[in-house]
Parts: structure tokens; C-alpha cells; sequence
């Protein structure tokens, strides 16, 4: 499969109108996030963002698709905690016209790369309720392994979550 088709960029100011489509769609965010951000919650999530470039050298990062420049979706590398235990999880929102085409697999395997190479990271979760059958898929295809299943607070509800795992 060609990874040529995806760029990935840092996000800045300018990307207001890109990351609302996304944070404020139901079907993509219910699923993965819970919940629906609001604009003032979207400029406080790129806010975010950009601090964390400076605290850590990554964050999430717009994808955009190489022949047309046109937004895709956002993927990251984030910093997380699970079970009390800090780690660094691959996360990705691929809009639904791009989903089931591979693009969530070759962004996957760019940011595995970027985080054993760029970022001389040694491992990096992945985490999901199980119903997120793409998801799933994505991070099995790229050759991560499951680890375990925990509950975790999400919006107030305890909500299953898988946890897999790829290392250096």
C-alpha cells in the first residue's frame, strides 16, 4: 500500500474551521470521544495542542491527503495515563468519507514510525471501546497487540476500553 497519499502538518490557529467539522461531528465523536466539543471547547482543544508540541514535540496532527491537499482527518501521538502508568497512545479521527479506503492504517504506521524514530519513543498504546470494530482493525492490521481490557471514566460514565500495544 502507497503512504504517499497522506502528509501530515502540526495544527495551528488557522485550522479552527477543519478541527470543528471534526470535534462537532456525532457520528466520529460519540464513538471515540464521547462527547461533542462546542467552538470555545475546539479553540481551547488547538490551544492545547500547540502547547503540547512545545512540552513534547508532538501532539495530534492535521492529515491531510497528498494529490489534493484536502483535509482528512487529525491523528497524534498523546500523552496519557492508564492505570496510573503514563504512556504515549496512537489516536486518529479519519472523516467518514475516507474511512474504509486504508487511510486509517497508513496514518497509523506513519505516526509508529515517527514516534520509534523521530521521537525515540520505545512503545505506544492505543486504546478504544470495543464496539470501535475500525479501530480494531487499524491497529491489528499495523501489528500492534492486545494487552488488556480496564474501565475508564469518560464523560462521567464508566466506559470499556481495550489496550494495545506495539514496542520499538
Amino acid at each position: 500500500m502507497n503512504e504517499e497519499r497522506i502528509s501530515l502538518r502540526k495544527i495551528d490557529g488557522n485550522d479552527f474551521k477543519y478541527l470543528k467539522e471534526l470535534l462537532q461531528n456525532k457520528q466520529l465523536m460519540l464513538l471515540g470521544w464521547g462527547e461533542i466539543y462546542p467552538d470555545n471547547q475546539v479553540k481551547f482543544w488547538i490551544d492545547k495542542i500547540i502547547e503540547q508540541y512545545s512540552q513534547y514535540g508532538y501532539s495530534y496532527f492535521l492529515v491531510e491527503n497528498k494529490d489534493t491537499n484536502e483535509f482528512i482527518g487529525i491523528a497524534g501521538l498523546i500523552q496519557t495515563e492508564i492505570k496510573s502508568k503514563d504512556c504515549t497512545e496512537l489516536a486518529y479521527i479519519i472523516k467518514e468519507s475516507y474511512q474504509g479506503k486504508g487511510f486509517g492504517s497508513e496514518v497509523a504506521r506513519k505516526l509508529i514510525r515517527m514516534a520509534f524514530y523521530k521521537f525515540n519513543l520505545d512503545r505506544v498504546i492505543a486504546q478504544f471501546v470495543p464496539t470501535n470494530m475500525a479501530s480494531k482493525k487499524v491497529v491489528e492490521t499495523i501489528g500492534m497487540k492486545y494487552k488488556f481490557t480496564y474501565t475508564r471514566i469518560q464523560n462521567g460514565n464508566d466506559k470499556e476500553h481495550l489496550v494495545y500495544e506495539i514496542k520499538k
